[in-house]
C-alpha cells in the first residue's frame, strides 16, 4: 500500500506541472487577445528576479451580488471606444455572452449609490431611479497575468523604457474560458523585446 501511495504521489508531482504547462500554452494559442492599459499611477513595480510585475485597474468593479472576501468571482471583459479592455462586472457564475476572468474577491464596497445620495442631498433632491445601486469589488489578478519574464540583461533598460513610455504602453493578455495569460508588453505598439532591440541599436 505504501509503495502504491508513493508512486501515486510521484505521478501527481510529475503530471501537475505538465498539465499547467499544456493549459497555459492552450490559452496563449487559442485565447482572445485583449489590450489592457496599465494602472494610471505607478503602473510597474521594480524588476523582481527574472520578471517584471505589471499592475491593472482592479477596483470599483460593479456587481449586483453580495460577495465575501476571497470568494470566487467571474469578471466580464469589455472594450472601450479606443480598443482597450477593462474589467466590467463581477458575477457568481461565468457570463454566457462575454469573455471573463475567473478570480477571487479582495475587498468589497457599497458602490456608486452612497456618492450619489450625498450629491443628491447636497442639491436638495434627487431621482432614486437614476441611482446605481450595485456594489463594487476589488479583484485579485492571477500571477499568470501579472508577471512578464525577462532576462537580467534586458531588465535595466526595460525598466527605463517602462518609466519613460508610460503613456505608450499596454499589456497583451489572452483569455480563454476564464483563464488569462500575459502574452506580451507592448511599447509604441511593438513587443517590448523588439522595442528594446531597436533602441539598443540606435
Amino acid at each position: 500500500i505504501k509503495k502504491g501511495l508513493f508512486f501515486a504521489f510521484a505521478a501527481i508531482i510529475i503530471l501537475v506541472p505538465i498539465y499547467i504547462e499544456v493549459s497555459s500554452q492552450n490559452v496563449l494559442e487559442k485565447g482572445k487577445l485583449y489590450k489592457f492599459k496599465p494602472m494610471a499611477n505607478d503602473p510597474f513595480d521594480p524588476f523582481r528576479g527574472q520578471y517584471l510585475r505589471v499592475n491593472y485597474r482592479t477596483d470599483n468593479i460593479k456587481t449586483k451580488f453580495d460577495f465575501d472576501e476571497r470568494e470566487t468571482a467571474y469578471v466580464s471583459i469589455s472594450v472601450d471606444d479606443q480598443g482597450f479592455a477593462f474589467f466590467d462586472e463581477a458575477f457568481m457564475k461565468p457570463p454566457k455572452k462575454k469573455d471573463y476572468l475567473e478570480t477571487s474577491i479582495e475587498s468589497t464596497g457599497l458602490g456608486g449609490i452612497a456618492k450619489e445620495l450625498d450629491l443628491g442631498m447636497e442639491e436638495n433632491g434627487f431621482d432614486i431611479s437614476s441611482l446605481d445601486s450595485r456594489r463594487t469589488v476589488r479583484i485579485k489578478i492571477p500571477s499568470n497575468m501579472s508577471k512578464y519574464f525577462i532576462s537580467e540583461d534586458d531588465a535595466l533598460l526595460a525598466e527605463k523604457v517602462l518609466f519613460n513610455e508610460q503613456g505608450n504602453i499596454y499589456m497583451g493578455v489572452r483569455i480563454l474560458d476564464g483563464q488569462a495569460r500575459l502574452d506580451n508588453i507592448f511599447v509604441q505598439d511593438q513587443p517590448i523585446l523588439e522595442f528594446l532591440d531597436v533602441k539598443a541599436k540606435k
